[in-house]
C-alpha cells in the first residue's frame, strides 16, 4: 500500500510575525536598508535548555572555550518582499558574506542599498546546502519601504546587549554608535 502525505514535504511553515529573515530553502528577494554591524556569534545553552545567541563586535576577542562554535557575522536592516516589511538579516555564512562584498566592491554596483538582492537557498543540512546571490537591476525605493523606514529601522547595535533591535528604541532613524549600546 502507498502511503500518500497530507502535508507536501515541499511544504515550509514560516511564521510572518518574525523579526528576523530566515532563508529556508528557495529564494528571498531583499533589499539592504542600511549598513552592516559585524562581530563574532557563538550560542551558548541556558540552565533551562534554551540556547542563546552571544554577540560581540570584531575588536573584541570572543572566548577561548567557544572556539569551535564561534563564527563572523554580517548583520543588516532588510526589507523582505516576501513580507512586505522590514527585518533583520544575519548572515554567518561566509559563502554569501564573500558574495556582498564583491557586489559592494564591484564599481558597476557599487552600495548594496541601491539595488535588491536575491538569495537563494538549495538544499535542508548542513551536508548538501548552498546558497547563491544576484543582484537585480538598481532601483528606488517603494512608497511602502519609504515609508517603514520613516517609522524607523532596528537598532542592529542592540543585538552586542542581546537586546530587540526593534524595540531598543523603535523610533530612532539615525544612526546609534554600537559604543554607546555595548557599555
Amino acid at each position: 500500500m502507498i502511503k500518500i502525505a497530507t502535508i507536501p514535504d515541499s511544504f515550509e511553515p514560516i511564521s510572518t510575525q518574525s523579526n528576523y529573515t530566515k532563508l529556508v530553502a528557495g529564494k528571498h528577494r531583499l533589499r539592504i536598508l542600511g549598513p552592516a554591524i559585524t562581530g563574532f556569534l557563538w550560542w551558548t545553552e541556558e540552565k533551562d535548555g534554551t540556547r542563546k545567541p552571544n554577540r560581540i563586535p570584531l575588536d573584541q576577542n570572543p572566548p577561548v572555550s567557544e572556539a569551535e562554535s564561534i563564527r563572523r557575522f554580517l548583520t543588516f536592516p532588510v526589507w523582505n518582499y516576501e513580507f512586505d516589511r522590514i527585518q533583520v538579516l544575519e548572515i554567518t555564512q561566509s559563502s554569501i558574506q564573500k558574495e556582498l562584498k564583491a557586489y559592494e566592491k564591484d564599481p558597476e554596483w557599487g552600495s548594496l542599498e541601491t539595488y535588491d538582492i536575491e538569495i537563494t537557498r538549495e538544499g535542508t543540512d548542513k551536508q548538501n546546502t548552498r546558497y547563491r546571490v544576484s543582484v537585480k537591476p538598481k532601483s528606488g525605493l517603494g512608497e511602502d519601504i519609504k515609508k517603514a523606514i520613516k517609522e524607523g529601522l532596528p537598532v542592529l547595535a542592540a543585538l552586542y546587549k542581546n537586546e530587540d533591535p526593534f524595540t531598543f528604541n523603535p523610533n530612532a532613524t539615525d544612526d546609534v554608535n554600537a559604543d554607546e549600546i555595548k557599555d
